[in-house]
């Protein structure tokens, strides 16, 4: 069952040249095109149809009191989304969360807005997938921009474990204005993926990067000793000494190995996630 009715007379959204029939598609459009909206959706038009086509005189009456108080476009997609419980609460919440990331932004940054909350979600290869179309869009004379989307696709990688791709990604984001930070991962992803020979070797061969190189080292540091305090390497920790010291007892290694399976399948479902 819907909420209202299905209008009669459609209501043309001119901005996406389309025809809404129900205040479910509106919920669509809102969500689906959160990062494109602007205040021309805040029309008292929208809500006189919410009103008199849908038979919503709730929700135009709590929209009306948004447009008489100057309301925020937050404010006013998140109404018509709560009042409607089409779509669970975290997406609600993303939506308002574009939408309010947006607000003052050119078409270009609303995108990479859109893009940087799926990598935040961890949805690397979706945000991956935003940010080379974004790519394609930003004018070649927009560096800042240009080298932020670069930067962030070589974090989308590094994520996936993809570190060769990430490094060139960084590398290209440094190339292009200069960032501290993308030189920094472009070492670390370096390191990562890199013999240690090789990557020393790479170090004295470019001594631009010496400095840059010493902070990586030291992130690297601080990054081991996090690890350490970690639950997975404490249970690891004392497997293996399970396993030196008690390989006599029967059944220790087959304990410690299927305790490393067990651990490996959970990374290789959070990866899967990763990629989806």
């Amino acid at each position: 069952m819907g909420t209202g009715r299905y209008a009669g007379r459609p209501y043309f959204v001119e901005k996406f040249y389309v025809n809404l029939y129900s205040v479910e598609e509106l919920c669509y459009l809102l969500v689906e095109k959160a990062d494109l909206l602007d205040q021309d959706i805040m029309q008292r038009s929208l809500v006189q149809w919410l009103d008199e086509e849908c038979g919503l005189d709730q929700l135009a009456h709590a929209l009306y009191a948004l447009l008489n108080q100057n309301g925020s476009m937050v404010a006013f997609a998140g109404t018509i989304l709560e009042y409607v419980n089409l779509y669970p609460e975290e997406v609600v919440a993303q939506t308002e969360q574009i939408i309010r990331s947006n607000d003052g932004l050119s078409p270009y940054e609303r995108g990479k807005a859109k893009a940087d909350y799926t990598l935040q979600g961890r949805k690397y290869y979706r945000a991956l997938k935003q940010y080379y179309s974004l790519l394609g869009q930003i004018p070649d004379t927009d560096k800042r921009l240009r080298a932020k989307v670069l930067h962030n696709m070589g974090a989308a990688y590094a994520g996936m474990f993809m570190f060769e791709q990430a490094a060139r990604q960084f590398l290209e984001a440094y190339e292009t204005d200069r960032g501290e930070e993308s030189l920094e991962m472009y070492l670390a992803s370096l390191r990562m993926c890199r013999g240690e020979k090789e990557y020393i070797d790479y170090i004295a061969d470019n001594p631009q990067y010496h400095d840059a190189s010493l902070k990586v080292e030291r992130r690297m540091e601080q990054a081991a000793g996090q690890f350490e305090g970690t639950d997975e390497n404490r249970m690891l920790f004392t497997l293996q000494v399970f396993k030196e010291e008690g390989s006599s007892t029967a059944g220790s290694d087959v304990q410690y190995y299927g305790e490393i399976d067990r651990l490996t399948n959970r990374l290789k479902e959070q990866y899967r996630e990763y990629i989806i």
